[in-house]
């Protein structure tokens, strides 16, 4: 059952209680929740966020959530009246934020105030918590007036800013008698860093918007469902015709099927990766069988005209705005085709894309250029923005006229690896094809094959300091690349791989496009960008 965020749940809690005052008005935890809020910088920003949490999927909330309660360990048990006098940061309202989160009070100063009038409003409100950049804590611990003011509530005060000296640390406990918290500015190179390419995230996103239009979670979950019952009778099917896995009775070896399915040896590893996805997925039974290998058991499978109609209502889904038919029909026809593949009958034919690809290669070619033009955009180095993109005489179109919008002598596109460092390297990875690659899957350049844990770090490894990676890959496990495409190294949770990989390969900060919660994300084909310090 779906879960209430905890934020959510805090503000709930504070009722009718104040949860935010700002110019002398006070904001209840409901008010919050329904959208209230005063003028101000701050009070806006807080509302905004609240309101996009309070819409994000519980996965994407729990995660926001961890920061949250992070800042709000630091700020300790309650009563907590928290007066941030930080201009608007993303740090100001994450320290507002962790404060309602435990049940706290926010009182939202003016860091343009006079130092009167902020340790005034401090004292008014009984502050327990005061947040502010450590220049401004300096000023107001120096002011002569500071002792006619009852700061005897104030517990602790977060001070953001550079390292400080001891003798200002010194001189601010002694005037505040409070406990001081120094918190790193948050304007580091790496953090400005993330700044930038979360914000060229969001403007990627907002590029390609159009081509979501009128597809929804429920179509896109409906038919994945539809697709992989088609698949998986498809190839139950395929094998059963030949008298094997049929008798729920009797165990049949991984040998004695490819046997009595006559494949030949350059099949024999797609018809294992049948046997595998068919036991994944509950349609066999699989058990260790020694010496002799895994042992599979089956049971009374679909006939041909069952595995027909299979086909239907994922063709009626897909048909309804999701992709060209043709997409389709492509794995359709190759179902068709696999009895006489895999004896040597019929020649294979080149690996396709998945099917969802079709769907969801307009939004990520768009994404996908979008990032591309921010980075030429932005880049300001003292020599050409160089760019990698493997396989770019077949590579996406956007790519080419992200770039092409630039002068020349801007950009370097690059098709392959030439020793030196880039700043942005493009690749596709496991069934994920480039938009315009004819339909077959991408590799890298010399052989460079972009797998998890085998190839990330070799794609990392290419990039200048301050570099980013944009990768297209699968999310979600694509069962017709059993039928039409590569799948080797087809996993169930391929995303968790790919963000694992990109991580310990140095990247710290790892984005998905497009984001959690949105249809096309559940297309299982995502845009990974990552950068590296």
């Amino acid at each position: 059952m779906p879960t209430t965020p905890a934020l959510v749940s805090a503000l709930r809690e504070l009722g009718d209680r104040p949860a935010v005052v700002a110019d002398g008005r006070a904001i209840s935890g409901i008010g919050l929740l329904l959208g209230v809020s005063p003028p101000g910088g701050l009070p806006q920003a807080l509302a905004r966020r609240i309101a996009e949490h309070a819409a994000l999927p519980p996965s994407a909330a729990r995660a926001a959530e961890q920061r949250l309660r992070y800042w709000a360990g630091v700020l300790g048990a309650p009563p907590i009246r928290h007066t941030v006098l930080h201009p608007v940061t993303d740090l100001a309202v994450d320290l507002a934020l962790a404060t309602l989160l435990a049940g706290g009070t926010v009182h939202c100063g003016d860091p343009d105030q006079r130092p009167e009038q902020q340790l005034e409003a401090v004292a008014t409100a009984r502050a327990t918590h005061l947040s502010l950049p450590s220049a401004l804590l300096w000023r107001l611990s120096g002011q002569p007036g500071l002792a006619a003011h009852d700061l005897a509530a104030l517990r602790l005060v977060l001070h953001v800013g550079p390292e400080p000296r001891q003798e200002d640390v010194y001189a601010a406990v002694d005037a505040l008698g409070a406990v001081l918290a120094h918190v790193r500015a948050p304007d580091s190179n790496a953090e400005a860093a993330d700044r930038r390419l979360r914000a060229d995230a969001a403007n990627a996103s907002a590029a390609a918007w159009k081509y979501g239009i009128g597809v929804t979670a429920e179509q896109v979950h409906d038919f994945g469902a539809q697709l992989d019952r088609a698949v998986l009778a498809a190839l139950l099917h395929t094998l059963q015709q030949n008298g094997v896995l049929t008798d729920p009775a009797r165990g049949y070896p991984e040998a004695e099927v490819l046997a009595a399915a006559m494949v030949t040896p350059a099949q024999r590893p797609r018809v294992v990766r049948w046997l595998d996805a068919l036991a994944r997925h509950g349609l066999l039974t699989r058990r260790d069988g020694g010496a002799q290998g895994p042992v599979f058991r089956g049971g009374p499978g679909p006939d041909a005209a069952e595995v027909r109609e299979a086909w239907r209502p994922a063709a009626e889904t897909w048909a309804d705005g999701l992709g060209p038919a043709a997409a389709l029909d492509r794995v359709r026809r190759g179902a068709l085709r696999l009895p006489r593949l895999i004896t040597g009958q019929e020649a294979p034919r080149p690996d396709a894309s998945p099917v969802r690809w079709a769907a969801s290669r307009g939004f990520l070619g768009a994404a996908l250029g979008a990032l591309v033009r921010g980075t030429a955009e932005a880049h300001q180095g003292p020599g050409p923005l160089r760019v990698l993109e493997l396989d770019a005489e077949g590579g996406e179109p956007a790519v080419a006229r992200a770039l092409a919008t630039r002068p020349r002598p801007h950009t370097e596109h690059h098709s392959a690896p030439d020793g030196g460092r880039y700043d942005v390297v493009i690749a596709s990875a496991g069934g994920a094809a480039v938009a315009g690659a004819g339909g077959g899957a991408v590799a890298g350049a010399g052989g460079l094959a972009v797998e998890p844990v085998q190839d990330v770090p070799a794609l990392v490894r290419l990039l200048a300091p301050g570099g980013r990676i944009l990768l297209l890959a699968p999310t979600t496990e694509q069962l017709d690349l059993l039928i039409t495409g590569d799948a080797h190294g087809l996993t169930a949770r391929p995303a968790e791989q790919w963000r694992a990989a990109l991580t310990t390969a140095g990247c710290p900060t790892v984005l998905t496009l497009p984001e959690d919660g949105h249809p096309m994300g559940l297309l299982g084909q995502r845009l990974f960008a990552a950068r590296v310090d």
